[in-house]
Parts: structure tokens; sequence; C-alpha cells
């Protein structure tokens, strides 16, 4: 008998496997918990046969840009008013394998979803809106489409959950912004609420817990990060509750669209992080110290709300 429950509790916890989309461009490592990372800016690969992304036609009519790298008639290419984001995201993907491995580990078999972009960003931009990302390009557009897929895939093993949305930026403030969909001025003023989060469904959850606590307070995914050490600066957190002058992100298209702003039961967080945790020799550092830091936002706020039914309690 106890056997029988060794070999069911190995099937529970084995990883399940990895799905490539169309020529590798993206993948999905299959998790067995309700936790979904997603790394869209890291990819390096180069295609030939995919025109790279620069800037596409504005049209003076409507006042909108028209992604496409053969102007239509009336329109005009625009450097400024048009230009797209093309920088990689350097050893975010590295961060994002070493996160998952260690959360693993505390877990003691529980490992999250992890979905990559491998393509250069300049390729195809995997948190873009698809017009953007792609460019029109069939073979991008399939890439696209696969990463979105992977991504619905993901969330249709929870009925709850969290995405950690992993990118890097460069900002000279070097801290690590956590983006809610809530903006920089709204953190700044104070006024914003849980139903213009991407963790609108998890506030909702917690009715005894205020949002400002979730957001930035001593239940929030800031805090967390810096109990681990505090050389890792958050903001929002208790120490840092809003950007005021420096720089922040507040969350994309992936925030927006997979976390639970709008409807659903799935958070997201997307977590800016900054060159110099990126360092290859700080990677194995920062990504066990964020792994603590997830899985006990995870414990404190997810685990108590379910009576820790959900994989990975």
């Amino acid at each position: 008998m106890w056997l029988f429950f060794i070999c069911i509790l190995y099937f529970l916890l084995k990883p399940i496997g990895t799905i490539y989309g169309h020529n590798s461009y993206t993948e999905y490592q299959l998790g067995n918990m309700n936790i979904i990372i997603s790394v869209p800016h890291g990819g390096a690969m180069e295609p030939e046969d995919i025109p790279d992304r620069d800037a596409g036609c504005w049209n003076a009519n409507s006042s909108s840009c028209i992604f496409s790298h053969d102007c239509p008639p009336g329109t005009v290419q625009d450097f400024q008013k048009c230009k797209v984001a093309t920088n990689q995201d350097r050893h975010v993907i590295e961060v994002g394998q070493t996160l998952a491995k260690e959360i693993r580990k505390i877990t003691k078999g529980f490992f999250p979803h992890v979905v990559i972009n491998h393509l250069q960003r300049f390729k195809m931009d995997a948190n873009r809106e698809k017009e953007e990302a792609t460019f029109g390009i069939p073979q991008a557009e399939e890439a696209w489409e696969d990463y979105m897929g992977f991504m619905r895939s993901a969330k249709l093993h929870m009925t709850e959950g969290l995405i950690v949305d992993i990118h890097g930026q460069a900002h000279p403030e070097q801290w690590i912004e956590l983006g809610y969909t809530i903006s920089k001025a709204s953190l700044n003023s104070g006024i914003f609420s849980a139903s213009g989060s991407s963790i609108q469904y998890l506030a909702n959850q917690l009715g005894n817990v205020t949002f400002e606590s979730l957001l930035r307070g001593h239940r929030s995914l800031g805090k967390f990060i810096e109990d681990q050490n505090k050389m890792y600066i958050c903001v929002p957190s208790p120490t840092n509750p809003s950007p005021k002058n420096g720089n922040y992100y507040s969350g994309g298209y992936i925030t927006k669209t997979f976390g639970s702003q709008y409807s659903g039961t799935v958070d997201a967080i997307q977590i800016e992080l900054p060159q110099w945790v990126r360092d290859i020799k700080e990677i194995p550092n920062f990504s066990k110290a964020l792994a603590k830091a997830i899985m006990n936002f995870w414990q404190t706020n997810y685990c108590i709300h379910s009576g820790h039914q959900l994989l990975g309690c």
C-alpha cells in the first residue's frame, strides 16, 4: 500500500515535459503547481527570414501607428512616434530557469509552469499586442501565437494562481520594479484600488487584508524580497512605497492580458530586474532569494485563503 502511494506521489510531482512551438522559437515547460513563470524578452535566436522590427508607419489622419515593414499609402515610417522596443533583456532566461529550480527545492517537488520566448526581441516581442509584436510577418505571428497559447494552456491547469513575468531594465535607480498595472502616478498619489490591478482576484479573496498591504505593505512581494537581502531594493515595498521621481514600469501586455485586472482567477506580477542582479555571478544568489520571497508571498496570501488546496501550498 505504501508503495502505491509513493508511486502516486511521484507521478504528481515529476516533471511532465517540455513542449516547443514552431521552429523551437518558444518553449513551454509544463509544471505541477499554480504558479507560471513567463520570460518574453530573453531570446537570442535571429532567423534571417524574420525581418528586424524597428519603427512602424505613422498615419497622420488617424494619429496612429501601423506596424508594418511596408508603409501603406498615406503613411510614413516614423522613428519617433512609432519606434518599437527591441533591446534584449539579458540573462532573464537564466533567472527564470534558476528560479523554477529553486522553487522546486523549496516545495520539495512542486515546480512552476515556465513559458519562454527564444526569439530576439527585434524579431518578435512577446509582451506586445500582435501587430506591434510581429509587424505582420507570418513566422513571427506564429511564434507570438505559440507563446500566447502556452500561457493560456498553463492557466487551464489551474483554477487560481499567480503569473510571474520576468523582465530586465537598465534604470539608474538599480531597484527591482514590481508591476501590478498600477501607474506610477497612482502609486505616488496613493490613490489606487484593487479593481485596477493585476492581483484583483487575490485582493478580493482576502476581505480582512487591505489592498495596500498586498501592494506595498507587510504582505507584499516587495517586502518579502527585501526581507531576503536589503540590497534587493524594491518598489513598491514598505521601504519604497512609490517611485516618486524615479523610473518605474507598471506592467505590460502579459500582466494586463493574463492577470486578473479585468477578469479571471489567476493574478500576475511583472518583475523588472536591474542589470546587477542579472549578472551571471549574482543569478544563483538572487534566484534563490526571489524563490523564497515568492513562496513566502504565496504561502502568506494564496495558501491561507484557499485552505491549502492549491498545488504548491
